[in-house]
């Protein structure tokens, strides 16, 4: 017995995180094509302007009425009845789609512009579309054919990615596991591909600093990310490009840093952390360029002071009916949240774990300005969304104060690609916090992202037939 317990004892434990690439895979497959085949058609947010447009590209325009869809809008109720009467399948999947001109659309589909991410963004979908209707000529087919294609393609690029970065893996399993990104993978939106352009980047950054060493590779794949942000991602997405050149720098200077003390240490220790000696001038200088710009920016909207209330209001009181599109409910846990019906505790669930995740991360960097660089570039990607819907009006039966002090139409999906920076900021050596076992922490992810997106599906549908 002793042999046996000594045995147990130095016995290495399994570390998951070695294989949480994997796992990744298999629940983003195995989840992705149980959402994309059970869930109502047009899941994901606008899912039918979406279709319209993946539809569109390859000459299949598809006439939706025919479905029972009066207009090219956004959501899932005009399914409803369908669902209750038992014949969504003969609805959707057998009946033959009608096929007009594109120029005949009851609403323009911006396919002009091919150098935008409306168009760059619905190519691999509309591939999808494409298959599908060789496949069989129904709208229901389409969709669910174009929906697998998109999850596959979008789920091993993110799965390479995961097992080719040096640090922040269980970072970009957790948030690739969420139900807004699982979703919206198994979809035919274009902000799938706004979220792996960020990924590639981020990846890019962590691997420059893990080797201490820009190598021409590096140069060329930023490139490319830089130029493909520019037409294939949301313009609060740019943002992160500002974070190449500093991650160049920390990655050219780490190496030297170690074989010899950094110089400025060397010839007097107190100037070397300028930061810290002159922070108060730093965060005042900081304060300073964002009144002065906020002013600038908003001066035609309120001033910076209005503006200000209206996103304190927006955040801290409820004024939608059913839901509000600023909630939290849609960075991570509800694509879609007037159909979706998820529980609002998942939020808390959720919060904990990209917490968790973020500060378990193995440290890899020393550059405090890296971290705050990369902290300043999530909530600049914030407010950016926010400055961007200023002026949007939605009425939902709002009060006209409602109307004048909130901003209206941003939805936080909008920033879960934002949170893969989270290594780039907590990954810091002057970070030491103790957490559980990382393996506890990735069986806490997996059973999250299981049972999550097991409600995705399950509620939706309870709530097409039964609310």
């Amino acid at each position: 017995m002793e042999n046996i317990a000594t045995v147990q004892a130095i016995r290495p434990k399994k570390d998951l995180l070695k294989k949480v690439h994997k796992i990744y895979l298999l629940i983003a497959i195995l989840g992705g094509m149980i959402i994309s085949i059970a869930m109502p058609l047009f899941n994901e947010p606008d899912g039918q302007y979406h279709f319209a447009v993946s539809s569109a590209m390859v000459g299949l325009n598809t006439d939706i009425s025919r479905y029972g869809e009066p207009e090219i809008s956004s959501g899932m109720g005009n399914q409803q009845i369908f669902y209750r009467k038992g014949n969504f399948f003969q609805q959707y999947f057998l009946t033959e789609a009608k096929i007009y001109p594109v120029k005949d659309s009851p609403r323009s589909l911006g396919l002009d512009d091919k150098l935008r991410y409306n168009y760059i963004g619905h190519i691999i979908p509309a591939v999808g579309v494409w298959l599908g209707y060789h496949i069989y000529p129904s709208m229901g087919v389409m969709i669910v054919v174009a929906r697998l294609f998109s999850m596959f393609v979008y789920s091993l690029i993110m799965f390479f990615i995961i097992k080719y970065i040096k640090f922040g893996k269980l970072l970009f399993a957790t948030i690739g596991l969420s139900p807004v990104i699982m979703n919206s993978f198994s979809s035919l939106s274009y902000d799938s591909l706004g979220m792996v352009i960020v990924a590639v980047a981020v990846a890019v950054m962590i691997d420059m600093i893990a080797q201490k060493k820009v190598r021409i590779w590096h140069l060329c794949v930023a490139i490319v990310i830089i130029l493909l942000s520019f037409i294939g991602a949301k313009q609060n997405l740019w943002l992160v490009n500002i974070l190449f050149p500093i991650s160049m720098i920390v990655a050219s200077l780490q190496k030297r840093n170690e074989q010899r003390e950094n110089i400025y240490l060397r010839r007097n220790r107190e100037k070397s952390n300028l930061l810290m000696r002159y922070k108060w001038w730093f965060l005042g200088g900081i304060l300073i360029i964002f009144i002065a710009v906020g002013s600038y920016l908003t001066r035609d909207k309120g001033g910076l002071v209005e503006v200000i209330v209206r996103l304190i209001f927006t955040q801290t009181f409820r004024f939608y009916p059913n839901t509000s599109m600023g909630d939290f409910v849609d960075l991570l846990v509800s694509p879609y949240p007037a159909y979706n019906y998820m529980p609002t505790s998942l939020i808390a669930v959720w919060g904990i774990l990209v917490a968790i995740v973020s500060i378990s991360e193995k440290s890899y960097h020393k550059s405090v300005l890296l971290s705050w660089t990369s902290f300043i570039v999530l909530l600049l990607g914030i407010f950016a969304t926010y400055y961007g819907f200023l002026d949007f009006i939605w009425i939902y039966g709002l009060p006209g104060f409602a109307l004048r002090m909130t901003i209206q139409g941003v939805q936080w999906r909008y920033f879960t690609p934002l949170l893969l920076l989270l290594p780039l900021i907590f990954s810091n050596d002057s970070i030491k916090v103790k957490v559980p076992s990382r393996n506890s922490i990735i069986i806490f992810m997996i059973v999250t992202a299981v049972i999550s997106n097991f409600l995705l599906v399950f509620n939706t549908l309870w709530g097409m037939i039964m609310v």
